[in-house]
């Protein structure tokens, strides 16, 4: 083709400038990935305020989960805690993409430079000190706070798919096109994905700032001790946990939507709180009565499995999973890999674990 021709792999730039002698380069690492990765992960942003308006002091490292009392009440050692989340390209590269849960300190835990100063300390206050009233204002803001960190990862994994696009250099042609295939469907997977979350995440500052709840809901749950883990992100629910297929994902065009959860413990007592934006009837909703039918004796175990399937920002005492039986542990860590490719979600996702994963009662439940 062309010198100037736009290239053949769609990336809008010259042939030239893009594929043309792509062959001869020198071969692509995939520790760039992971540089990348790293370099675009400590540049921040505030999520409250894109644009700066009414930021101060910086773009800080955010908890998604607060340090005291969340994240310490699970700890162990030298405050410590344990993670399913990717630490490393040579973990899983080691691992075949599937690396075990490794050991991380609470300092590090949950971190994402989304919000400047101003903003992470004025908004998130009341859910910070020692205990929450579980009402809808508490609610929102746990919801904001995962949606923006799933914003966050999102964003970072669009711009690190751009980098993926590199790794056919010093490939032949027919290598080179089964890769850029393949990049062409992840990126158009991610940016959508992206676009999704973004128009969701722009409708908790309007209603913060003006202290309103509209179409907000939640559905909150305490429980008489605290859980062996910590949780704090948004997911697009796909089959409730009874098994009943409440929206087709990567099908369509229509809107998708987005429902957050947190687990954390205030006064020595774990809360799990739903939250979404959104009809009361749809796709979120539907998910939440699903769990919200499960017997309370049943709530803690189903809680859990749940977090392991649809979180990545999950954190748990160290000496909890290396007390599961290795059949759980095994278990556990396939759900984390549960609705990619190779490992489809199928109806039927909960059943009671034997011995539970944990267990403890429900003292309070509040919705809206």
């Amino acid at each position: 083709m062309g010198r100037n021709e736009p290239c053949w792999c769609g990336s809008n730039n010259k042939w030239k400038k893009c594929h043309m002698g792509r062959q001869a380069m020198k071969p692509f690492s995939p520790f760039e990935v992971e540089a990348d990765w790293r370099r675009r992960g400590q540049k921040g942003y505030c999520s409250h305020s894109l644009d700066g308006t009414g930021c101060a002091n910086g773009i800080v490292k955010s908890h998604t989960l607060q340090r005291r009392g969340g994240l310490s009440a699970i700890a162990e050692g030298k405050s410590v805690v344990m993670t399913v989340k990717p630490q490393s390209m040579r973990a899983m590269i080691d691992h075949e993409g599937r690396p075990p849960p490794v050991e991380i300190g609470i300092g590090k835990a949950s971190v994402f430079p989304g919000f400047c100063g101003h903003h992470d300390d004025a908004i998130f206050k009341p859910v910070e000190g020692k205990d929450v009233a579980l009402d809808a204002d508490d609610a929102m803001l746990f919801a904001y706070r995962a949606i923006a960190y799933e914003r966050f990862t999102k964003a970072v994994h669009v711009e690190n798919t751009m980098v993926q696009r590199q790794m056919d250099r010093g490939q032949p042609l027919p290598i080179q096109q089964a890769i850029q295939r393949q990049c062409h469907i992840t990126l158009a997977g991610a940016k959508r994905s992206l676009a999704e979350i973004d128009a969701v995440m722009k409708e908790y500052p309007a209603r913060l700032d003006g202290g309103s709840h509209a179409g907000f809901h939640h559905l909150a749950y305490r429980f008489d001790g605290v859980l062996p883990l910590v949780a704090s992100g948004a997911f697009m629910p796909e089959l409730a946990i009874d098994g009943t297929l409440l929206q087709r994902l990567a099908r369509g065009t229509a809107a998708f939507e987005q429902l957050t959860l947190t687990i954390s413990s205030y006064a020595g007592r774990s809360v799990a709180v739903f939250g979404w934006i959104g009809p009361d009837d749809g796709a979120s909703a539907a998910y939440v009565d699903a769990f919200d039918a499960v017997p309370d004796a049943d709530k803690a175990d189903a809680i859990m499995q749940m977090a392991f399937e649809q979180l990545e920002n999950i954190y748990f005492r160290p000496s909890w999973w290396n007390g599961l039986p290795t059949p759980q542990r095994a278990h556990l860590r396939e759900r984390v890999h549960a609705g990619v490719a190779t490992n489809q979600r199928t109806p039927g996702v909960y059943s009671p674990s034997k011995p539970p994963l944990a267990t403890a009662g429900i003292v309070e439940r509040t919705r809206s």
